[in-house]
């Protein structure tokens, strides 16, 4: 038999293009200066002087320049590093611990702890780092509460271990994601199918690791894939704190891309370095979308 569509939707085709038209547009307008990145990316273009007007094709001149001078995998060793402790480790792992703590919980415990998770996230970037330098330098909270008074000088943390400092820092700002997604993952398991390993034997670590992390794994990978994306790629918080210093200890790529386009003016080179990103970033979402499917 004839599959029949839906009565509506066939007699008001009209009215449904006109509805995804912000989101044709949308992604019209994402295409477009993707591939005048691409383009860009061949050239020699610069943000100002003669090249800026006058610029030629230089073919892969400035993608061999990623691998051939010094600045490019320092800076993708910086984001690998921030990105695998401040977002897979850090927010993650917190926000599932969170979440798996604070299940059972009721009260105004839980709603102090929670309100204190959201605080990071909601507080906008610039005011963020500004709480961050202002806590972790010579004469901030760290040092006047914990340091000084347990008789040793004071540590300027944000200059002495500014990589770690950073990634401290977005830790916090960015765990909320991770526990509000885990939370609505754990509380779609039914009580009943833990309490019932429970019976069976099950330690905790064995309801944790054979019953409740298969359940969840697509959330785990959706989880994944929004933090992993966002870490590579952000840019205000460290910008705000370090500017990519002390020297170039928390330039990440996100950093780099900026001083290389707009503080030294090349739009060519910093245009390859984002297509290198691009197919970074791309290459971590296929990995987590082949775990969003289910097993067979």
């Amino acid at each position: 038999m004839r599959h029949q569509g839906n009565p509506w939707l066939t007699s008001n085709l009209f009215v449904l293009g006109i509805g995804i038209l912000p989101a044709l547009l949308m992604i019209g307008v994402l295409l477009y200066f993707t591939a005048w990145a691409f383009a860009f990316s061949f050239t020699d273009l610069a943000l100002v002087g003669r090249k800026s007007v006058e610029w030629s094709w230089v073919g892969f001149d400035n993608f061999e320049r990623l691998f051939t001078r010094r600045g490019f995998l320092e800076s993708l060793w910086t984001t690998i590093y921030f990105v695998f402790f401040s977002a897979i480790v850090g927010q993650s792992l917190l926000g599932f611990i969170l979440a798996a703590s604070l299940r059972g919980m009721r009260g105004t415990l839980r709603t102090m702890i929670e309100v204190s998770i959201m605080l990071g996230w909601l507080v906008p970037d610039i005011v963020a780092a500004f709480l961050w330098s202002a806590t972790t330098s010579d004469t901030g909270l760290i040092n006047a509460l914990i340091v000084v008074p347990l008789g040793f000088q004071p540590v300027n943390f944000i200059n002495d271990y500014a990589l770690a400092v950073v990634t401290i820092a977005n830790i916090w700002k960015g765990t909320a994601w991770s526990y509000i997604l885990f939370s609505a993952a754990l509380d779609s398991i039914s009580r009943e199918l833990i309490e019932a390993a429970k019976v069976d034997g099950a330690t905790m670590w064995q309801r944790v690791s054979l019953v409740i992390l298969p359940i969840i794994r697509p959330h785990i990978a959706t989880n994944m894939l929004f933090i992993t994306i966002w870490t590579f790629t952000y840019f205000p918080l460290i910008f705000a704190m370090t500017g990519g210093g002390p020297g170039r200890q928390t330039e990440t790529l996100a950093i780099f891309l900026y001083n290389q386009s707009f503080s030294r003016g090349n739009l060519g080179f910093g245009s390859a370095i984002s297509v290198a990103m691009l197919l970074i970033v791309g290459g971590l979402s296929l990995i987590y979308l082949r775990m969003l499917r289910e097993p067979t």
